[in-house]
């Protein structure tokens, strides 16, 4: 935003602060103008998706993991083999253990597996989607911002998050990224579309200039086929 600058900053060097915040390259930019999705844009949608990705894994396989070691086997199929076994024969293994160790031995495996598959349900698969689709879409015009004050499970104070509004659209950013924009500006921006999630920004000027670029280009290369 612009009150954030002493100094009127010019298209290129907002541009330059932008990349610089969101990491994305002018190489990122040539291909965000192509509609492709840039390669350094995969490793942090890639963390989106295996955060809850391996928590899932680990707590669905934590009672089997936990049965491998404790049984003679060590190997998951025998965690598998010996939860599985337990669980057709409760009774058997009430008898030895006790109908209390049972019923704590059952919640435990039962609440493992349960919360991960509930951490599964939280993979965004619209950015698998995404991914594999490897395109963007692109959007131009006047670029708003807005900071909002929200409360936040496990924090004691209220957290800023920032987003960037054009038209109907919606996109949280980085605070380095909200600082680095002039409000208000007009934008031509990069974004996935199932996700809806921001790739690239830069300004509309700087974008047709490339664009004018790129077509005299391929009118020069093109000329000599022509005599």
């Amino acid at each position: 935003m612009l009150e954030h600058h002493e100094f009127v900053r010019s298209a290129e060097q907002v541009s330059s602060d932008l990349g610089k915040a969101m990491q994305c390259s002018p190489s990122d930019l040539a291909a965000a103008r192509q509609g492709i999705l840039p390669i350094s844009c995969f490793q942090p949608l890639l963390r989106k998706v295996l955060r809850p990705l391996i928590k899932s894994a680990v707590l669905i396989l934590a009672p089997f993991l936990v049965a491998a070691f404790a049984g003679s086997s060590h190997t998951i199929v025998g965690g598998f083999t010996a939860v599985f076994t337990t669980l057709g024969s409760l009774p058997d293994f009430a008898e030895e253990h006790g109908w209390f160790r049972t019923i704590l031995y059952v919640k435990a495996i039962l609440g493992s597996v349960g919360f991960g598959v509930y951490c599964a349900t939280k993979i965004p698969m619209d950015v698998v989607v995404d991914m594999l689709g490897k395109r963007v879409r692109i959007a131009e015009g006047r670029v708003t911002t807005r900071e909002e004050d929200k409360k936040v499970r496990g924090k004691r104070d209220e957290v800023t998050f920032y987003y960037f509004h054009l038209k109907e659209r919606s996109f949280p950013v980085s605070r380095k990224a909200f600082q680095a924009i002039d409000d208000g500006g007009s934008y031509r921006i990069y974004y996935l579309p199932r996700s809806q999630t921001l790739v690239a920004i830069e300004p509309t000027v700087l974008a047709r200039e490339a664009e004018e670029k790129e077509l005299q280009s391929r009118a020069a290369q093109a000329a000599p086929d022509t005599i």
